[in-house]
């Protein structure tokens, strides 16, 4: 059953048609390890899957919930510690285009609220994602407007989100209307 309550769950739905035919999948804030590990548990034999985290701590995260949960012995992934908006645009490890590439904003659950993804740095990360993005590749942001720079980062998505060619990209929000405290919001991109 597809959960319409909460983003994290429901865009995990919109992932898997993605998954059946991606090459290349980033997960540019792997957290806690939570979607990397559905992700690769999920994608093709063949699929080479990225992980990115700002904080070592989510490497380290990551990397123990994959070795403990991960169902796969055939999985070709990389964890690599860095700010997204430098790793991503770079050749230095990715020069395939992306097929599928996330994004869970915000700060990492468990630690200091205190580092948060910030709005600039989003920004330029989703704009050197999105020229990596290949035909028909997918992007999905989740955002979190329940903190003063987590409101400023999930308007500064969509107003930039609202500047991409219809002709190229097809753009879509999703969040739940009914529900109180500013929860969660799902920025969606698919390549045409």
């Amino acid at each position: 059953m597809i959960n319409f309550n909460h983003a994290v769950q429901f865009q995990r739905t919109l992932w898997l048609d993605q998954l059946n035919q991606a090459q290349t999948i980033v997960d540019a804030t792997v957290g806690n390890g939570h979607d990397f590990l559905y992700l690769a548990n999920h994608c093709q034999t063949g699929t080479t899957l990225w992980g990115l985290d700002r904080q070592a701590i989510a490497i380290q995260a990551t990397q123990a919930k994959l070795a403990q949960e991960c169902t796969r012995t055939d999985l070709d992934y990389h964890l690599i510690e860095g700010h997204h908006e430098l790793l991503l645009g770079t050749n230095d490890w990715l020069s395939a285009p992306i097929d599928l590439l996330i994004f869970n904003l915000g700060y990492l659950p468990g630690s200091s609220h205190k580092l948060m993804t910030q709005p600039e740095s989003t920004l330029e990360a989703l704009e050197k994602g999105i020229s990596q993005l290949a035909p028909q590749g997918l992007i999905t942001i989740v955002a979190y407007p329940g903190t003063p720079t987590g409101e400023a980062e999930a308007q500064a998505v969509h107003t930039f989100l609202t500047t991409l060619p219809q002709k190229t990209y097809d753009v879509a929000t999703w969040k739940p209307v009914n529900q109180i405290n500013k929860p969660p919001i799902l920025y969606i991109i698919k390549g045409r």
